[in-house]
């Protein structure tokens, strides 16, 4: 493949829609010695989606079908719609609704699909027939989000009206109504993978009206009593220009997403807030200034200074303690783990989408996914993690891809890269043709190299790194890589990586290392490490001085030849095949002008 042409295969795997690029991108490492990692971590920055569903109105939710076959959208046209993941089209259009669909979700056996109105009622549907099966009557005003149990038999709704209700599936009667003390819009609520407790997060921009810092914010029900479990109140401290203030009284703050990690030890809350706290002096109009956290910003008209955060708060639902806040630069509007726990993700005000790995503390986003034209209202994984979907006001539904490493086995390390250099050249059907073009080449390699660099940053010794893989060998590819002059940042992340993975392989000096096993009997391996290219010759004489054996072991190139399959052999045989006897010999290594002695023993 000429130069020209693996340019613009990278090119178009990098900036295009192209299935087969975005399937080279969706390979990501983490580091070369970590555990295993789900699917849901493979997305790389600057991806773009493999998918796009043309909904034409805004898109307010988002759900997948237990088996991942089905995705079902509530639209701000009124309409829910179920599209064919596989495929990408249309399968189903739910209509009854009058004039804005909210919130959607399957049940647990994806027989059934719940969808919220604006007029505060919920349909459900059957999934197979595409039929309304029966209308909940409860609530006075449009509906936030809904939430199957995991049994499938209960129904949470939160609402613009206050209370959650839970329903009662099979008979689509009302079972409980969970007052508490909210005094705002439940945007969001969610029940725990075991189905014990419903967590509901709201509106509470009455503080400033009520003056009262006692209402919940994030509350955890008891499902079987329908009491309050505990509160989760993400008021705090913070500081601005030397001063200290607190969220509590007055402020407004909004959770608008809660959902928790699938083994129920942590819920994650989107929380914006927003606080008066004294004279600005501004010319009229919208001022933001987003180079600040929080964000200061001064309303048309006015002369207030407000102040804006926005977060993702993590909390441990065991204690109610908070173990880690998120920041972001603009307004969260939805939260969704994997389904391992590792990864979460959210949708934002700022047209993104930010992927979070919750297992290291994260201050910054992993991953940050930018296409959408308008905000995003929702994200969700697919069942298995292979698929993360997002849904946004500007009508549309963007499905990315993340697909198993080069090798199979659904762990992204270094021995994809390994997978695709014993591979090189190859052409035909291979997993490890990354990119999909007939061909495993310089191409498949850089893409891999992009990945691992992605996390990993500079490569971490392995032994596979050295048993298979040498100094000539990546250099060879950083020449061939350098030669399609990519202009991308990627491109660079993966050229970086090689280079990392040269140093790596590059001694700084020639050296003959110990022999093993020692004593040994009748076998045993030499290695040695070049740091320049030489005539490679290793000398065995008895302790007499005697010759015993002298192996040729040819050119060879800089690097280091450690293991079984690099390192010098020998048998234990005499020049003539014949097994010498018990006791100490001595070996010289001569590499150009080096040379080095050490002994061993033989002991029968």
């Amino acid at each position: 493949m000429n130069t020209t042409r693996k340019s613009q295969l990278f090119s178009v795997s990098l900036g295009t829609l192209s299935f087969l690029g975005i399937l080279a991108l969706t390979v990501l490492c983490v580091t070369l010695v970590c555990p295993t990692h789900s699917f849901a971590q493979n997305f790389v920055e600057g991806q773009m989606p493999d998918t796009f569903l043309n909904v034409g109105s805004s898109v307010y939710s988002i759900a997948f079908s237990p088996d991942g076959t089905t995705l079902a959208s509530g639209d701000a046209d009124g309409t829910v719609r179920l599209w064919d993941v596989a495929t990408a089209t249309r399968k189903g259009t739910l209509e009854g609704h009058t004039d804005w669909s909210g919130s959607v979700a399957f049940s647990p056996d994806g027989t059934t699909l719940a969808s919220g109105d604006a007029d505060g009622t919920v349909r459900l549907w059957d999934v197979a027939t595409a039929t309304l099966k029966g209308t909940l009557e409860g609530h006075t005003d449009w509906i936030g989000r809904i939430a199957f149990s995991p049994d499938g038999k209960t129904i949470a709704t939160g609402s613009d009206d206050w209370p959650v209700l839970l329903w009662d599936v099979a008979t689509g009667t009302l079972k409980n109504t969970l007052t508490g003390q909210h005094r705002g819009s439940v945007f969001s609520v969610a029940f725990s993978p075991d189905g014990t407790t419903v967590a509901s997060g709201t509106n509470e921009n009455e503080i400033v009206r009520y003056r009262d810092s006692q209402h919940e914010t994030v509350s955890l029900w008891d499902v079987a009593t329908a009491t309050l479990k505990r509160v989760l109140r993400p008021d705090g401290v913070y500081l601005y220009d030397g001063a200290r203030f607190s969220w509590t009284d007055p402020s407004n703050v909004y959770v608008r997403s809660v959902a928790f990690s699938p083994d129920g030890t942590t819920l994650a809350c989107a929380v914006h807030k927003t606080k008066e706290v004294g004279p600005w002096d501004s010319t009229e109009g919208y001022q933001i200034d987003y180079t600040s956290w929080p964000r200061r910003t001064s309303p048309t008209g006015g002369s207030d200074l407000i102040i804006i955060e926005d977060t993702i708060e993590l909390w441990d639902v065991a204690s109610g303690a908070l173990k880690s806040k998120l920041e972001l630069p603009s307004r969260v509007n939805i939260v969704a783990f994997s389904p391992d726990g590792r990864t979460l993700v959210s949708g934002s005000s700022d047209n993104t989408v930010k992927l979070w790995d919750v297992t290291r503390q994260p201050k910054a986003p992993k991953v940050t996914l930018s296409v959408h034209g308008d905000r995003v209202n929702s994200v969700a994984f697919s069942p298995d993690g292979k698929l993360l979907a997002s849904g946004s006001a500007d009508g549309a539904i963007r499905l990315w891809k993340a697909l198993p490493p080069a090798n199979g086995d659904g762990v992204v390390n270094i021995a994809d890269l390994v997978e695709v250099a014993q591979n090189f050249g190859q052409v035909g059907d291979n997993a490890a043709d990354v990119n999909g073009d007939g061909v495993v080449d310089i191409i498949d390699i850089i893409l891999v190299a992009v990945a691992l660099g992605e996390v990993a940053g500079a490569p971490t010794a392995h032994a596979q790194v050295f048993s298979t893989l040498t100094a000539e060998e990546v250099e060879q590819w950083l020449i061939e890589a350098k030669q399609l002059q990519i202009e991308d940042s990627s491109y660079f992340r993966g050229i970086l990586f090689l280079e990392q993975l040269l140093a790596m392989l590059t001694p700084k000096k020639t050296v003959l290392l110990p022999n093993y096993p020692n004593p040994f009997n009748p076998e045993t391996w030499i290695p040695y490490q070049l740091a320049e290219s030489a005539d490679v010759t290793l000398t065995i004489y008895a302790a007499d001085g005697a010759l015993v054996r002298r192996l040729a072991l040819g050119h060879q190139g800089v690097g280091i030849y450690e293991s079984k399959s690099r390192a010098a052999y020998w048998d234990g045989r005499n020049t003539i095949g014949e097994p010498v006897a018990s006791g100490v010999y001595f070996y010289t290594l001569t590499a150009g002008e080096f040379t080095a002695t050490h002994k061993m023993l033989i002991r029968k």
